[in-house]
C-alpha cells in the first residue's frame, strides 16, 4: 500500500517512537484508550482491501466492484466508479506511489484482474487479467520504492500463479513457469486480506494453506523460490496461513487458523527468527482465527479478523484485545498516526493518536 514503509506500523510503533515504550505498555494495559472509532461509509459491501494515502485520505475496496475514498479523515466517503467492475470483488488495493491506485479483483477465471489508475481514480486501465479458468488471484505487494511488486494466485497445473512488475504496476510479466513453486494437492493461498504475500527488504514471501501451511521465499523477484514448513494449523480447505509480515529482516510472523471454526485458538501463529527459513510454533499464544497481520516496527504487531482486533508489544508473545469488533484487514500511516480497518457490511473504523 502507500509506499509500503507507511503500511507497516500502528499503535506500538507510533507510541514507542514518539512518546517512548513506557507509554506503550500503559496503553496496552488500558483497553478503553485503544477503542476503535466506527465510520459511516454508505455501502453494505464486504470490504477486504484498505490503503491509506496521507493524513486525511484513505481507500477501501470490496464486493460488487465497490471502491470508496475519503479525503477528510473518514467523515465522508465518495464512491469511485470503476467501469465494467460491478461484478468484481476487489480483495486487495495498493497505492505504491502517490496518485497511483491498483485494484485486484479476485475470482475464478477472468474475474481475477488488475486495474490501475494514475490519476487518483478518475480513469482506469486493465493491466493484468487471468485467462485460465482455474486461476484465482490472491494478493499483491510492493517494495518500499513502489516500483517493484509481485502478485500471486492459486495454483494452475499445480504451480503457484505469479506475476512481477518493475514499473509500479504499469506492466506485469509472468515469472518463469519451471521456477514457480509446485504446491501439494489442495494447497493454495487465501484471498482474505491481500496479505498472504509480503515484500520485506527486497525479499518476497508467499504463505499458503489448505492441505499444508507453508511459506515460500524468493530473493530474486520470483525467479526462484525456497520452501519452509510451518506449524500453523492446516489440513482442510478452510485452514492455514492467512497473513504474513516481518518486523525486520530476520523476525517474521504468520497468522491464520480455520475460518470455518474461528473460535479455535491454538496453532494459529508461528514465528521465524532467520528471515523466514524456519518457523516455530507459539504454543503459549491462544489467538483465535485472524485474517490480517501487520508488523509495526520494533516489537509491535497488530492482527484482525472476524474474531476481533488484537495488539502485541513484544513481537507476538502476548496480546491485548482492542474494543470495537472484528474486521478483515487493516492499513496504517505512521506519519499521520492513523489506522483504518475494513470489514463486512461496509464497516470501516479508525484508530488515531
Amino acid at each position: 500500500m502507500f509506499m509500503h514503509s507507511v503500511r507497516c506500523g500502528l499503535v506500538m510503533l507510533l507510541i514507542c517512537g514518539v512518546l517512548g515504550c513506557g507509554v506503550l505498555t500503559q496503553a496496552l494495559a488500558s483497553p478503553p484508550t485503544l477503542k476503535l472509532r466506527e465510520l459511516t461509509t454508505g455501502t453494505e459491501a464486504s470490504l477486504r482491501g484498505v490503503a491509506i494515502a496521507g493524513k486525511k485520505e484513505a481507500w477501501v475496496s470490496g464486493s460488487a466492484g465497490t471502491v470508496m475514498r475519503t479525503i477528510d479523515s473518514g467523515k465522508s466517503w465518495e464512491r469511485i466508479r470503476v467501469p465494467e467492475a460491478d461484478e468484481l470483488d476487489f480483495r486487495d488495493i495498493e497505492i505504491p506511489t502517490p496518485g497511483t491506485i491498483l485494484l485486484m479483483g479476485a475470482g475464478p477465471g477472468r474475474a481475477s484482474k488488475l486495474l490501475r489508475s494514475v490519476d487518483s481514480g478518475k480513469s482506469w486501465n486493465v493491466v493484468l487479467q487471468n485467462s485460465k479458468p482455474e486461476g484465482f488471484f490472491d494478493g499483491m505487494d510492493f517494495d518500499e520504492t513502489g516500483m517493484h511488486g509481485l502478485l500471486y494466485g492459486d495454483p494452475i497445473n499445480g504451480r503457484l500463479d505469479l506475476y512481477v512488475t518493475h514499473d509500479g504496476g504499469a506492466s506485469w510479466t509472468p515469472t518463469p513457469l519451471d521456477s514457480r513453486p509446485m504446491l501439494q494437492q489442495g494447497e493454495y493461498g487465501f484471498a482474505a486480506s491481500g496479505t498472504g504475500i509480503t515484500i520485506s527488504k527486497s525479499v518476497t514471501y508467499v504463505a499458503t494453506g489448505g492441505a499444508v501451511a507453508r511459506v515460500w521465499r524468493s530473493t530474486d523477484w520470483g525467479q526462484s523460490w525456497q520452501m519452509a514448513k510451518t506449524p500453523v494449523h492446516a489440513g482442510d480447505e478452510s485452514s492455514g496461513i492467512f497473513s504474513i509480515g516481518f518486523l525486520d529482516a530476520s523476525l517474521g510472523l504468520v497468522v491464520g487458523g480455520d475460518y470455518a471454526q474461528p473460535e479455535l485458538n491454538e496453532g494459529n501463529l508461528a514465528r521465524s527468527s532467520d528471515g523466514g527459513k524456519t518457523w516455530i510454533a507459539q504454543p503459549e499464544v491462544q489467538l483465535e482465527h485472524k485474517a490480517c497481520l501487520r508488523p509495526l516496527g520494533a516489537e509491535g504487531v497488530v492482527v484482525c479478523g472476524r474474531t476481533g482486533v488484537a495488539l502485541s508489544s513484544d513481537s507476538g508473545k502476548t496480546w491485548q484485545s482492542v474494543e470495537g469488533g472484528g474486521y478483515f484487514t487493516v492499513d496504517v500511516d505512521v506519519v499521520a498516526r492513523v489506522a483504518y480497518f475494513a470489514g463486512s457490511g461496509g464497516r470501516v473504523a479508525t484508530l488515531q493518536w
